[in-house]
């Protein structure tokens, strides 16, 4: 039996997003990778106030000054491809508001006929948390915990109903 390997999606700065994703997708598809990922990073900051990962003097890449989108570029690989699962490793969950991503994962998971595995995380860094402006750092864990209760009512029977904190 074969093992399932995944491919990592090119959705940083030097890939033409619009045609790079697509082509990648396909090609992955066509020689039997059974995944195709994407991560999140939400800004490249200047000066950071940390390191990456949170590591002291730990510079981050210079492939993080630009990330596309992660569900924008699952959205393209899912119209180019027809088997491949589609995941995201990972999704910084705090830093979105809860029913609007949840509403996104299951909208992509529905056009690709069921493909989406979402991986959601709290993230590690000071700075993506102060430019998205929706959850303080420090209540990350809480937030991640009250995502999943709302990705839980959304992607239930309806009528949906759910009281957050």
């Amino acid at each position: 039996m074969p093992i399932p390997l995944g491919l990592g999606l090119p959705q940083m700065k030097q890939y033409d997003i619009g045609r790079d994703v697509a082509d990648v997708a396909r090609a992955a598809e066509a020689v039997g990778y059974a995944s195709l990922w994407v991560f999140e990073r939400v800004l490249f900051p200047e000066p950071a106030t940390q390191g990456l990962y949170g590591v002291p003097g730990r510079a981050w890449p210079e492939q993080y000054r630009s990330v596309a989108d992660p569900l924008i570029t699952l959205t393209l690989a899912a119209a180019a491809t027809e088997r491949a699962r589609l995941g995201t490793s990972v999704l910084i969950a705090p830093l979105h508001v809860p029913f609007q991503l949840a509403r996104s994962l299951a909208s992509l998971d529905a056009a690709s006929g069921g493909r989406v595995v979402a991986g959601l995380g709290t993230g590690w860094s000071l700075d993506e948390y102060a430019a998205a402006s929706v959850a303080p750092f420090e209540k990350r864990g809480a937030v991640l915990d009250e995502l999943l209760d709302v990705c839980a009512a959304v992607w239930g029977p309806d009528p949906v109903s759910y009281q957050g904190i």
